[in-house]
C-alpha cells in the first residue's frame, strides 16, 4: 500500500502519540509573538507571575478604554499564544472591560511545558494574582475558549465560594478530552482504528463533564456555533444539560471554529448581556432594539 506524504506524516504522528502519551495532541504552543496591539489598535501592559511549581507565566493586562464595568479573564486554546487569541477579546476594552490574558506554560514568554494539570495551575495562580490586584468589587467574568472553556470550567469548580467569578463564559469547548479525540482520530481513516486505544489513554481527571456538576450560584453563559468543524456542538449541549442554573446556550450559525467574534452583530450581543449580568438571556432578547452599538 502507498502512502501520501500527508498520510505518513499521520502515522509518524500516531507512532509518537503512542511513545509519548496523547496529552501531547491538545497543546500546539507558540513562541512566536505576533504585533497584534499595533494591528488591532490597543494598549496592553505585560504582567508575570509565578505559577504553584514555580514556573514563570507571562499575561497581557487591557485596561478598559471607558468608565470600567469590570475583568474579563480569558483564558485561550490550544495552539499558538496570546497575542493571537486576544483577537477574540480586545474589544471589550472599548465596552468599559478590562481584559486580562494568560499564556499557559510553553505558550509565548511562558515558562515551561504544558500538560493538563500544569495548565490548571497556571489558569489558577492568573485568577489568584487578578484577584490580589484588583483594586475594586466591580464584576470579573471568567471566558474560556475552545481548550481555554475546559480550563475555565475546572478553574471554576476548584474555587472557594468565597473567590468564585461573577460568571463564566464557555466558547466553544468541548465536554470530554476522550470524546474529543475518539471523533477527531474518528475523521481520517488512518487514524479510525487507534481512536479507542489512544482516547481511551487520555486522563478524565480534569473532564469538563465532571466537573461543571461542581459548580453553583454563578451564572454560566454556554457559546458555540452550529457550524464549528472541529468541537461538535453537542458538547456544549452536553455540558448545558450538566450544568446548575442559571445558565443560558447561545448556537451561532458562523463558520468556522472561534470565529463567532469576527461578527460584529455578536460581539454586540455579547456586550449587551455583559451590561445586563448576571441576568442570563436568550440570545435572541440579548440586546433590545432600541440598543446600539454606542448604548453598549
Amino acid at each position: 500500500m502507498h502512502l501520501s506524504k500527508p498520510e505518513k506524516l499521520l502515522v509518524y504522528l500516531i507512532f509518537v502519540l503512542f511513545l509519548t502519551g496523547c496529552e501531547s495532541l491538545f497543546f500546539w504552543p507558540s513562541k512566536k509573538m505576533v504585533p497584534s496591539p499595533e494591528y488591532f489598535n490597543f494598549t496592553k501592559q505585560d504582567r508575570y507571575f509565578t505559577s504553584e511549581d514555580g514556573t514563570i507565566i507571562h499575561s497581557w493586562h487591557l485596561p478598559a478604554s471607558k468608565e470600567k464595568r469590570g475583568t474579563i479573564f480569558f483564558l485561550h486554546g490550544n495552539a499558538q499564544n496570546l497575542s493571537y487569541h486576544v483577537a477574540n477579546v480586545y474589544w471589550l476594552i472599548d465596552k468599559g472591560w478590562d481584559v486580562v490574558i494568560i499564556d499557559y506554560r510553553g505558550y509565548g514568554r511562558s515558562a515551561g511545558s504544558p500538560n493538563f494539570g500544569a495548565v490548571q495551575q497556571d489558569a489558577l495562580a492568573g485568577y489568584k494574582a487578578l484577584l490580589a490586584q484588583q483594586p475594586d468589587n466591580l464584576p470579573i467574568i471568567v471566558w474560556g475558549q475552545s481548550l481555554g472553556a475546559a480550563i475555565a470550567i475546572n478553574l471554576t469548580a476548584s474555587l472557594p465560594h468565597k473567590d468564585l467569578p461573577q460568571g463564566v463564559i464557555i466558547d466553544s469547548g468541548f465536554s470530554s478530552p476522550r470524546k474529543i479525540m475518539q471523533e477527531t482520530l474518528g475523521k481520517s481513516w488512518i487514524t479510525w482504528l487507534f481512536q479507542y486505544p489512544l482516547s481511551w489513554s487520555i486522563t478524565t481527571e480534569y473532564s469538563p463533564d465532571q466537573a461543571i456538576v461542581k459548580i453553583k450560584d454563578i451564572p454560566l453563559l454556554f457559546v458555540h456555533s452550529a457550524n464549528d468543524p472541529l468541537i461538535n456542538s453537542k458538547h456544549a449541549e452536553t455540558l448545558f444539560d450538566l450544568a446548575k442554573s442559571p445558565k443560558q446556550l447561545w448556537i451561532s450559525q458562523q463558520q468556522g471554529h472561534n470565529t463567532i467574534w469576527n461578527d460584529e452583530q455578536w460581539r454586540e450581543k455579547l456586550s449587551c448581556q455583559l451590561s445586563n449580568w448576571p441576568t442570563l438571556q436568550p440570545v435572541e432578547e440579548a440586546c433590545k432594539p432600541q440598543q446600539s452599538l454606542d448604548d453598549t
